[in-house]
């Protein structure tokens, strides 16, 4: 069983790389299963204005792509 740690503690282990799946399109499940992604999002207004499509995941630290509004296929 893995340890519980604090979500913050995630993002300092990102660095340490991940397989890189981008080759397998927008999705917003990982083919690890987990659908918790790190992204970088900018808000205006309080809203979400924009969102960088590179995403990594937080389970396995794999790099993956964001779907958008176009990916209207995206599973």
């Amino acid at each position: 069983m893995s340890e519980v740690k604090p979500w913050s503690h995630i993002f300092h282990e990102l660095s340490e790389g991940g397989p890189d799946y981008r080759w397998a399109g927008p999705t917003h499940v990982c083919l690890c299963g987990n659908d918790n992604m790190a992204t970088i999002t900018v808000f205006h207004d309080k809203q979400i204005a924009m969102y960088f499509t590179d995403i990594r995941c937080l389970a396995c630290g794999a790099h993956l792509i964001a779907p958008t509004e176009a990916d209207d296929d995206v599973v």
